[in-house]
């Protein structure tokens, strides 16, 4: 009898600050998809060349927010494809990923915001031969979540925005992480 290969979730973004949206997503998948653990995966710059805070603090954020859920972690494979041409698509850090990690198996975590735009993506089908792919509702994007809860909709760029005015986010941000905003004067 084979022994079944751990697998991995993959919750990739830019974490522009994470948010409680991007805890609820991950704290779904590890209690319902049968997952031995979930990574965050912060871009290394933005596929579509949005500006970014710097890498170091959303990982920082990220390791901050991923202290909350038991089984969460950071990975920063991006910042090891910084060179290469493809930083940021998708299916380049899978096949590094499955090339560094040869013993798991991995699944992408997708809302379905963002299904509608998967023809964009460099090598969807790649995509799909390197991870189960695993949709997570979003409200206001409720197609392809039959059967799933949906998630709020919160929103990074809202969150900036209310920082840039300097609103409250304390219902929207995990309390470490807006310490550390706050300690770093991120988004004003």
């Amino acid at each position: 009898m084979t022994a079944r290969r751990r697998e991995v979730a993959l919750l990739g973004g830019s974490f522009n600050p994470p948010h409680v949206a991007h805890l609820m997503a991950a704290y779904w998948t590890l209690a319902t998809q049968g997952v031995d653990e979930a990574w965050l995966l912060p871009t290394w710059k933005h596929a579509f060349g949005k500006p970014l805070a710097p890498f170091e603090d959303r990982v920082r954020m990220c390791e901050l927010a991923a202290a909350a859920v038991r089984g969460l972690h950071v990975c920063t494979a991006e910042a090891e494809l910084r060179d290469d041409p493809l930083v940021g698509k998708t299916a380049r850090t899978l096949e590094h990923l499955v090339a560094k990690h040869p013993a798991l198996r991995f699944a992408l975590v997708v809302g379905t915001d963002i299904l509608p735009e998967v023809t964009k993506w460099y090598r969807w089908d790649r995509v799909q031969e390197l991870a189960r792919v695993v949709v997570v509702g979003r409200q206001g994007h409720p197609e392809g979540a039959e059967g799933r809860p949906l998630l709020p909709p919160v929103s990074s760029t809202e969150i900036r925005a209310r920082l840039a005015r300097g609103d409250d986010v304390s219902a929207l941000l995990p309390r470490r992480v807006r310490e550390y905003v706050e300690e770093r004067g991120l988004y004003r």
